[in-house]
């Protein structure tokens, strides 16, 4: 079986092609994602689709958004993604760039929950 680090890395690549049906077959049938209520895209996104959907969220609050991982690691049940996150405002503004972390648990070998640490949430939701 594999480690959460390594489902969680499994995850982020499957997601980076867009090949959501491989991200779907490693969340749990009850997950649930958490982002910042301060968010335009906030609240709890549940079910096998919920990073889909709120990454279409995400992206289509900026123009362009890039994200470059830096990190993954983990223990027996949580793994911890670190990313820089580039958001292209829509209004034409500077791009501005935030650490995220992401942290997972997992459960019967499942991505169960994520929940999504910006390094300055308000600053996000004032430049969206």
């Amino acid at each position: 079986m594999s480690t959460p680090r390594e489902l969680l890395a499994k995850v982020y690549a499957s997601a980076g092609t867009g090949d959501w049906d491989a991200v779907e077959a490693l969340i749990h049938p009850d997950f649930v994602l958490y982002e910042a209520n301060s968010l335009p895209f906030a609240g709890e996104w549940r079910g096998k689709d919920a990073l889909r959907r709120c990454a279409a969220a995400m992206y289509g609050t900026w123009s362009e958004a890039h994200v470059d991982i830096h990190d993954i690691t983990g223990g027996d049940t949580h793994a911890v993604v670190v990313l820089t996150l580039t958001m292209h405002p829509k209004d034409s503004s500077a791009p501005f760039s935030q650490t995220v972390c992401e942290a997972g648990t997992f459960e019967d070998g499942l991505l169960r929950t994520l929940r999504i640490h910006y390094f300055d949430a308000a600053e996000i939701a004032a430049r969206a």
